[in-house]
């Protein structure tokens, strides 16, 4: 079962950059004041960081609309030691048959399905079961067809995985896309090839009404060693001058073979105030009962009762 979140499934961009002569630097320090309680733990204030990173990328026009394209991002620790870790790196080709890429990547699975997972501090997205970036990834998209497009994308690792087998492809994600206007549709399935048994499904859905918006997402694994897993959530926002207000519920219906059932959920509040384009402040609420969270249960498989836990988060974020 782990290999199917730990190695998962291949990747998908945003649309093709634009012609630039020169490569373009860009980053983000997010940094976060958090106070988390857990039961059976004692209370406790961290200073967290969220997702700080850097990064290059650009294009160069090699004629008759084809472009070459290119990005490098970084993690980087701005809490503490400032330490580097890898997000992204790839290189691709771009042109009216629509963009291909290879590296690592965001997965199509990812884009097309994680539409709640709209909350600037982090940790807030919990239920959230697939894959987000992953390497040794080939992908395609196709052009835009009046909002509906296509991505599909490969995990080619030379068998790297003994219980993947010796296949072309490890693994294989397809997602198609629909976005129009407000309203955006995503629908997504990743599975293995090999000797190796799972696979993942799910669809995820968001309507701008103006002044606010109403997301939806719904996800699903099924026997997979022993394993029923289930994972929704239901969000709004709502926007008011330079501030938006989130509010989110979240649930997973786990069923293991030989340890019982779960139904964790968890929902959360946020207020975010921008004073800037670049810059900008929030505060965060989190409220889970029953230790929500794919990452424990992979932790722990032998216990699906994680406890209850809350937490605060203060964050400040500056892109450049």
């Amino acid at each position: 079962m782990k290999k199917l979140f730990a190695v998962a499934v291949a990747a998908a961009f945003a649309a093709p950059l634009a012609a630039s002569a020169n490569p373009i630097l860009y980053g983000r320090v997010n940094v976060n004041l958090v106070h988390e309680d857990v039961e059976d733990s004692d209370s406790a204030w961290d200073l967290e960081n969220n997702s700080s990173r850097l990064g290059v990328k650009g294009s160069e026009d090699l004629g008759n609309g084809l472009s070459a394209i290119y990005q490098f991002e970084f993690g980087v620790d701005a809490s503490d030691t400032g330490a580097f870790s890898g997000r992204l790196a790839y290189a691709g080709l771009s042109g009216g048959f629509g963009t291909f890429a290879m590296g690592r990547q965001w997965t199509p699975y990812y884009g097309s399905v994680d539409k709640v997972d709209i909350f600037q501090s982090n940790k807030m997205n919990d239920e959230y079961i697939g894959p987000s970036r992953i390497g040794n990834a080939v992908a395609y998209v196709t052009p835009d067809f009046n909002g509906l497009s296509g991505k599909l994308a490969l995990i080619i690792d030379n068998g790297g995985d003994e219980d993947l087998g010796e296949e072309f492809a490890d693994w294989w994600n397809v997602s198609v896309d629909y976005d129009n206007g407000p309203f955006s549709l995503g629908v997504s399935y990743l599975a293995a090839e090999g000797d190796a048994d799972g696979a993942l499904w799910g669809v995820g859905a968001k309507y701008n009404f103006g002044m606010f918006a109403l997301i939806g997402q719904f996800e699903s694994v099924t026997d997979v060693d022993g394993l029923d897993f289930d994972a929704y959530g239901i969000a709004g926002e709502v926007y008011f001058g330079n501030n938006t207000l989130r509010a989110k519920y979240a649930r997973q219906d786990i069923e293991v073979d030989g340890v019982g059932d779960a139904d964790p959920t968890n929902w959360v509040l946020e207020l975010e105030h921008k004073f800037s384009k670049r810059t900008r402040i929030f505060a965060s609420y989190e409220d889970s009962e029953g230790g929500i969270g794919m990452s424990k249960l992979l932790d722990d498989p032998d216990s699906i009762d994680f406890g209850d836990s809350q937490r605060f988060s203060l964050g400040l974020r500056h892109d450049f």
